[in-house]
């Protein structure tokens, strides 16, 4: 892949339009257009053009890729306008159609993603010279035919002309398949809703120390074994568990699986690059073949929990045939150019300990391991180009000097992609903030598991990804932008659905779109119509940059003061303060309100017309205003922060945010008075955790069996107020509540609530706490 060069294919065509009937284009102005991501250059001119049902797509005769986007096309208007449309194909242009997708002549365009799409009031044309520029080009019609808010058998198009290319080569999204497998359908629909926003590149992540995830013949061993962990238990085995160790997870996908999807993404112009760790993240291939690893010490499955391992593969020439011939079978089910070795947090702590590596060493002349590391990747990349392919691996592989054929991918930071480009290799941006989406996109309590830290989608759009720190020339080598998806905490489809939509659509942009200052309003006029799109087409997103929240200011029995905002500092925010249903015509929000409680409040983000998902629903009552999910609440320590739901998921999934080495909550300005108990939600989740020198947190001591909840006034050091034995919740899957009684206080206190336990597992963490009025009858446990 290389960075769009020519931009001699953006010539405005004269003799095109004049083959719609048009003499010449009436002048025009440049105008945004609701269409992500957004094209190069847009140029809109007085008159319109009707499309109505039975409308034909007409398409070159003998163009099979012309067919597909046609057909494409007439499906997606079928599902997500009620516009029913039909497919001809015709010789020659002498009859042109109402819209029509048509080959350029231009041989400029015979190598690159560009088209240009002139819509005048005799139709549409969309001209392209290659099968992924007309693909594209339908694809922006389909979304210029989406953007009007109904569903009527019609729409009218205003008279535009529209010149278009991508920045950048590779837009990609990395999908961990490794800690959690995805269903075929599921990854077919990512497939789909990628290439609906020109996204171009999937990078999958095939093998990790969690499992081995690609059927390799000569090797049965990788899948018989190295697919499947034993879950560990959340219990201990004194308790009444209903999950034991001994539930065996995993799979893998098989040869014909992968040739189908590969096949399905070629057609949808997205290019599957695989992934296959090497020298480290290797624990389920070592597994399965204990003799490439670099230890007498055995594996007998995947790692059933996470962190930074020691395995790594050993350096002899069995070894490397192992590897190739894995690598051949990729190869053949992958025609990708780039095949990505991974090459990241290999611990070389096994390489340090083995006489036989270190005499290997010495006779190779390799001073250290970073060096050595540089060996074992230059040998595979001398594999690979032997093949005609290129390697990409993490940014780790610069250390000892890189492959000469590699490229980089950054995520450590933008760092290791200029370090790269400045030595005239090609580098992927994709640095962990905040490019990482496993990483929340908001605070809001209703977010999915991930890292707590956020990637907004606001930051997410407002990543540069050329730095300024490169020459021009260095410029040609950040090929791309990749966001990655890592799925130790994202259990489900839905979920990474969820964590990917709406910031794949600022990835799309920022990876497709000119270099120009960013304008977020616009952005986020066109993405609520991107929303809509979502809805139509099934994909379940997170909304919640766009939802309306409250934040209480001040509250007494009688009165509640709040503000409300949306984080995404977008649009104007209605409501209504006596439970009736939120309209344009119902009251502006421009300051905070004071109400009494038990008021019904409701609100939502509104542009032209109500945002979808966007409305808040609350009563203001006692019961409300003193409820807290963990989310919502301060960790007392921050590193590592991580909101999580059990695995395997329960039909209901509550998610909750802990420290699993320090679980401990901040409750913020706890107003007190008339608070005479206290219920907080617990769950036990299984330990899942090594850091890197694989050393476990210390443990606090508790003086009852299975552990308990402490309330602490002020501070973590304050007084204890309240004692919650968990005894009540050991050996119960889901969310447990239990309650105590808190002594007679009065204004507004911190509370410090922490879960001390005797035993590493379970992770005891809170799901939510509730304070009680006086009234409410609790009982200690």
């Amino acid at each position: 892949m290389q960075r769009t060069k020519n931009r001699a294919h953006n010539r405005f065509r004269i003799t095109l339009l004049m083959g719609l009937g048009v003499a010449a284009t009436c002048a025009g102005r440049a105008q945004s257009v609701s269409v992500i991501p957004m094209p190069a250059q847009v140029q809109v001119s007085s008159g319109s053009v009707l499309i109505s049902d039975n409308a034909s797509i007409s398409y070159p005769k003998a163009d099979g890729e012309a067919k597909f986007a046609a057909e494409h096309l007439i499906e997606l208007l079928r599902r997500t306008r009620n516009l029913h449309l039909r497919a001809e194909a015709t010789e020659g242009a002498a009859e042109v159609p109402l819209i029509r997708l048509e080959r350029s002549s231009d041989s400029s365009d015979s190598a690159n993603e560009s088209y240009s799409l002139y819509v005048t009031p005799h139709g549409v044309k969309v001209v392209a010279g290659t099968g992924a520029g007309l693909y594209y080009g339908s694809v922006t019609l389909w979304q210029l035919l989406t953007a009007l808010g109904n569903d009527s058998g019609q729409a009218r198009l205003k008279c535009m002309t529209i010149h278009d290319h991508p920045e950048l080569s590779w837009r990609g999204i990395m999908l961990d398949s490794a800690r959690h497998m995805q269903s075929i359908a599921y990854i077919k629909q990512l497939i789909e809703w990628m290439s609906l926003e020109k996204l171009n590149t999937l990078h999958w992540h095939l093998t990790d120390d969690q499992g081995w995830r690609l059927e390799i013949k000569r090797y049965p061993r990788l899948t018989s074994v190295g697919a499947y962990r034993h879950l560990p238990a959340i219990f201990n085995s004194q308790s009444s568990s209903t999950l034991q160790d001994g539930v065996r997870y995993g799979g893998f996908y098989s040869q014909v699986q992968v040739r189908e999807l590969v096949t399905y993404a070629a057609k949808r112009n997205v290019t599957m690059v695989p992934e296959i760790e090497m020298p480290g993240h290797a624990s389920a291939a070592l597994a399965a073949y204990p003799q490439f690893g670099s230890t007498s010490k055995s594996l007998h499955e995947p790692a059933n929990h996470y962190g930074i391992f020691p395995y790594l593969y050993n350096i002899d020439d069995a070894t490397f045939t192992f590897l190739e011939n894995i690598l051949t079978e990729v190869m053949d089910l992958f025609p990708s150019t780039y095949i990505h070795v991974g090459g990241d947090e290999a611990i070389k702590d096994q390489w340090k300990a083995s006489p036989h590596i270190q005499k290997q060493m010495k006779k190779l002349g390799i001073q250290d391991e970073d060096a050595l590391q540089s060996y074992f990747i230059k040998r595979i990349d001398s594999f690979l180009a032997a093949h005609h392919r290129r390697t990409v691996g993490w940014d780790e592989i610069l250390a000892g000097g890189l492959a000469p054929n590699a490229a980089v991918m950054s995520w450590h930071g933008v760092a290791g992609g200029i370090t790269a480009a400045k030595q005239g290799h090609d580098a992927v941006l994709t640095p962990v903030r905040p490019l990482y989406f496993n990483y929340r996109q908001t605070d809001a309590a209703a977010e999915a598991p991930g890292r707590f830290a956020l990637n907004t989608l606001q930051e997410v759009y407002r990543f540069d990804p050329l730095p300024d720190t490169l020459t021009s020339s260095e410029r040609k080598h950040i090929i791309g932008v990749q966001g990655n998806l890592w799925t130790e905490y994202l259990i489900t489809d839905d979920r990474d659905t969820w964590m990917l939509f709406p910031r794949a659509a600022a990835l799309a942009e920022i990876g497709w779109s000119p270099s120009r200052p960013r304008d977020w309003t616009n952005f986020s006029t066109r993405v609520v119509d991107e929303m809509q799109r979502y809805d139509k087409l099934g994909l379940v997103y997170d909304p919640m940059a766009f939802r309306v929240h409250a934040q209480t200011i001040a509250s007494t029995a009688d009165t509640v003061q709040f503000a409300l905002s949306n984080r995404a500092d977008f649009g104007a925010i209605h409501y209504s303060l006596d439970g009736s249903t939120v309209t344009q015509a119902s009251p502006i929000y421009s300051g905070p309100l004071a109400v009494p409680t038990t008021t019904h409040v409701l609100a939502a983000t509104f542009g032209d017309f109500r945002i979808p998902s966007s409305t808040m629903d609350e009563t203001m009552d006692w019961q409300t205003l003193h409820h807290r999910y963990s989310q919502e609440l301060k960790l007392c320590v921050t590193d590592p922060a991580i909101a999580m739901e059990q695995d395997p998921p329960l039909k209901v999934r509550p998610v909750m945010l802990t420290n699993y080495k320090n679980p401990c909550w901040i409750y913020k300005g706890a107003s007190l008075a008339d608070a005479g108990s206290i219920t907080a939600g617990v769950a036990a989740l299984p330990y899942l955790f090594r850091d890197k020198n694989h050393q476990l947190p210390p443990l606090a001591s508790a003086k009852m069996h299975t552990g308990e909840l402490q309330v602490m006034l002020d501070s973590c050091s304050g007084k204890v107020i309240a004692k919650l034995s968990l005894q009540p919740a050991d050996g119960k899957l889901g969310v447990t509540h239990i309650s105590g009684k808190l002594p007679k206080l009065e204004g507004q206190h911190d509370l410090c609530i922490s879960i001390v336990r005797p035993t590493l597992s379970p992770i005891w963490v809170l799901d939510d706490v509730q304070l009680n009025q006086t009234h409410v009858e609790a009982s200690d446990h």
